[in-house]
């Protein structure tokens, strides 16, 4: 095994710290769920995520939005050639905002907001086919433009367009009488904001960590993160590789949650060790060198408790011997004094 000097190894750890750096531009693994009335995105702070460093259980946790049609945005009647711009806010963040074609309510497409998409504004064009392209990523401010280039009147409003049907009692045969109309007289329900990222969640939630290969677990108190709303963490630093399970409990909003988060493919990552950022030199993990210590100091008290049995029993061997000499002496002594008297006696 390669050996590394103390004065070498924490080279090595700042370079294994550089690269974790690095990688953190990366767009992060997460799962993404909607469950009642509620949207989280979980996953480990820091991916990817290995042994032995500091991390975080991260939680997002956003409302529903509103998807009666227009209840976000409108863009009205779009005549060939005119456009209409909306431009997302950061409270849309971490949201799914589907639009729709209020004259051909069955096209639609939507528009998903999160940190770590491209930045840059981005254009769809209408066509009487659809949207192109239907479904985009955008970061938050970023405003997006729908051009119609058809030679009829478009239109794009916010909300699920087969729900506005649906609402109005339209099928498909009723939606030429329905286009007819300019979209603008249409009654729509109030404007109104999303939901949106969930703040005051401060201490209210708890997450049971749970290593699976040994089964070990942890529970955790959810704090929110500095200037991000709806964004909740528990640091830990993780000092197993392999899978692990987020069991997340609590009261948001009056509602009772349960929801159990398994890392893995298609969800957030699984712990890797630290071997697979370690150039040019592998070192062992801090679990490792504490079994090899507890080794050596099992190995040493072993040895030691060997050495005093061995040490007492020198010890009760040569008391045993002395006492023999003695006994030896003793008896040479009376042997001698027998001698002489018989001699005398002669």
């Amino acid at each position: 095994m390669a050996f590394i000097s103390r004065f070498k190894l924490p080279i090595v750890v700042v370079m294994a710290i550089g690269l974790l750096a690095a990688t953190e531009a990366m767009a992060a693994a997460h799962e993404s769920r909607d469950a009642g009335d509620f949207s989280y995105i979980v996953g480990w702070e820091t991916e990817p995520a290995y042994e032995g460093f500091p991390n975080a259980v991260s939680v997002r946790v956003s409302g529903p939005l509103d998807t009666i049609g227009g209840a976000l945005f409108e863009g009205g009647a779009l005549q060939p050639g005119e456009e209409y711009t909306f431009t997302f806010g950061h409270e849309f963040d971490d949201s799914t905002v589907p639009y729709h074609n209020h004259l051909s309510p069955e096209l639609g497409g939507t528009v998903m907001v999160m940190d770590s998409a491209p930045d840059g504004d981005v254009e769809i064009e209408i066509t009487a086919e659809g949207y192109t392209p239907a479904d985009v990523t955008i970061r938050p401010d970023v405003s997006v433009t729908w051009r119609n280039v058809a030679d009829t009147v478009q239109a794009v409003h916010s909300g699920e367009g087969q729900m506005v049907m649906d609402a109005m009692g339209m099928d498909g045969d009723a939606t030429a009488s329905y286009a007819a109309a300019d979209a603008d007289e249409h009654p729509h329900e109030a404007d109104a904001a999303p939901t949106g990222p969930i703040e005051g969640l401060d201490g209210a939630l708890q997450v049971e960590v749970t290593h699976i290969p040994t089964g070990s677990t942890q529970t955790l108190t959810l704090i929110a993160a500095f200037r991000d709303p709806g964004h909740y963490v528990a640091a830990m630093i993780p000092t197993a590789p392999g899978a692990y399970t987020f069991h997340l409990s609590g009261e948001i909003q009056g509602a009772e949650i349960e929801e159990s988060f398994d890392s893995g493919p298609g969800t957030f990552d699984d712990i890797q060790t630290q071997a697979s950022i370690q150039f040019p030199l592998e070192v062992s993990a801090p679990r490792e060198l504490e079994g090899a210590v507890r080794g050596a100091e099992d190995a040493a008290a072993f040895a030691e408790e060997a050495a005093n049995a061995a040490a007492d029993d020198a010890s009760s061997a040569q008391t045993l011997a002395i006492i023999a000499i003695v006994i030896g002496v003793g008896g040479l002594s009376v042997g001698g004094g027998g001698l002489m008297i018989g001699l005398r006696r002669k």
